[in-house]
């Protein structure tokens, strides 16, 4: 009787230890995934907080995102993109839907890739290349840091890593793959860090885009008047061109217009758009430049320039109204939209107007304050902060921006 009341005792002692030790090997796991959880966060907030890319590129393109899917008509390229049009304005006198997808400084090698990112949201009447990134010399293809701009703040993963591989040196492509390698070292501008991450913060709690893509510095230019520019299509542009056209006709996409806006200084040899014209025609698409019609659309170089590349506030709402009734005349753009569209339209018209109107009081004053999606929700001097920013360069270091020195009106 004994031996069986000890036996039974030193069952129920292992099965008592059995389940401590079910519990402890529980409770080891649970801090196990509990650590691998808060590495995992902080291993993402660190390679947010680092990536310093520019602020006005950061909302341009997490803007476009906030659009309602087969909603909207795409305009792609540079800064001439964002700074020459807007979507808001163009909505208010046509009635139709758009928005400025561009980055500073995108060469035309870049342009596959983005409008490859907006046919997975879209479906576009019809998409617009400003093809200025194609009219530069070659070295403009060299710029890694312009390219990071873009590949590091897109959302699809497989656009991401097709581009890095299709456009990017192979001695860089790590960087582009595992970009906290790139901008670890950005800690030494902890403040400008705050002021980028700060602007992604802002636009991921954002409902919507406001500005949809537009952006202006209220400033007048200070080129000297009567200077020309070279332009270029050399054989890596049409190279890069000819595989954006040929992409175009894969995906099925049936009205493009390749455009070039207009730009302060007068093109030196327009035999080159001449060339372009060609090779876009030959695919069946459109070309236009718009460079020989400032006079007829009121733009001039006194007034309507923030730089010798960009329209201020006065020209972009003057040329607004000429391409938006370009496109709605050439590509009878549906201006039939549903209720939501367009109070959410209306909404957003009437919040950028707040925006533009106090970006053309500045300029009226050349205080070369920066206006973007930001100026939206913060004081106006706090967001133009936010958009004068530093980049991250290929050489692990960031290159700062230039100071706006206003410049007297001429």
């Amino acid at each position: 009787m004994r031996f069986t009341k000890g036996k039974e005792k030193i069952i129920k002692n292992k099965a008592i230890n059995s389940t401590d030790e079910g519990k402890g090997r529980h409770r080891k796991v649970i801090r196990i995934g509990a650590f691998a959880l808060v590495f995992v966060v902080l291993f993402s907030f660190v390679s947010t907080f680092f990536k310093m890319t520019d602020a006005v590129n950061i909302a341009t393109i997490e803007g476009f995102y906030k659009e309602p899917k087969n909603t909207i008509d795409v305009m792609i390229g540079a800064s001439e993109v964002y700074a020459d049009y807007s979507a808001t304005e163009a909505w208010k006198n046509y009635g139709y839907t758009s928005y400025s997808l561009g980055v500073s400084g995108a060469p035309g090698s870049l342009y596959k890739s983005m409008l490859r990112e907006a046919l997975t949201r879209q479906h576009p009447k019809v998409v617009v290349f400003e093809v200025n990134g194609f009219l530069q010399n070659d070295s403009y293809y060299d710029r890694t840091v312009k390219l990071h701009s873009w590949i590091d703040n897109i959302h699809n993963e497989e656009n991401r890593l097709d581009t890095i591989q299709e456009i990017v040196p192979k001695d860089e492509q790590d960087n582009f793959r595992n970009p906290l390698k790139l901008y670890h070292s950005n800690w030494k501008d902890i403040d400008k860090c705050a002021h980028t991450f700060a602007t992604r913060v802002g636009m991921y709690f954002a409902k919507t885009s406001c500005m949809k893509g537009f952006s202006s510095i209220a400033k007048y230019s200070d080129c000297p008047s009567g200077k020309q520019k070279k332009l270029y299509f050399t054989d890596k542009s049409r190279a890069y061109m000819t595989d954006l056209l040929e992409y175009c006709k894969a995906q099925g996409v049936e009205k493009v217009l390749f455009a070039r806006f207009p730009h302060e200084k007068k093109v030196k040899n327009p035999q080159v758009l001449c060339d372009v014209k060609e090779l876009v025609e030959s695919y069946g698409y459109d070309f236009a430049s718009f460079e020989g019609d400032k006079e007829f659309i009121g733009i001039n170089e006194r007034d309507d320039f923030y730089n010798s590349e960009h329209l201020n506030i006065n020209g972009s709402r003057k040329f607004t109204a000429y391409m938006g009734k370009y496109l709605s005349d050439n590509y009878r753009l549906n201006a039939d939209h549903s209720p939501e569209i367009q109070s959410a339209w209306g909404e957003c018209a009437r919040r950028a107007d707040k925006v533009i109107s106090a970006c053309a009081r500045d300029t009226d004053l050349s205080l070369g304050n920066h206006y973007f999606e930001m100026s939206v929700y913060l004081p106006y001097n706090f967001s133009s902060s936010l958009a004068t920013n530093k980049v991250a360069d290929t050489n692990n270091d960031a290159k700062p921006v230039k100071e706006l020195n206003p410049p007297v009106k001429k």
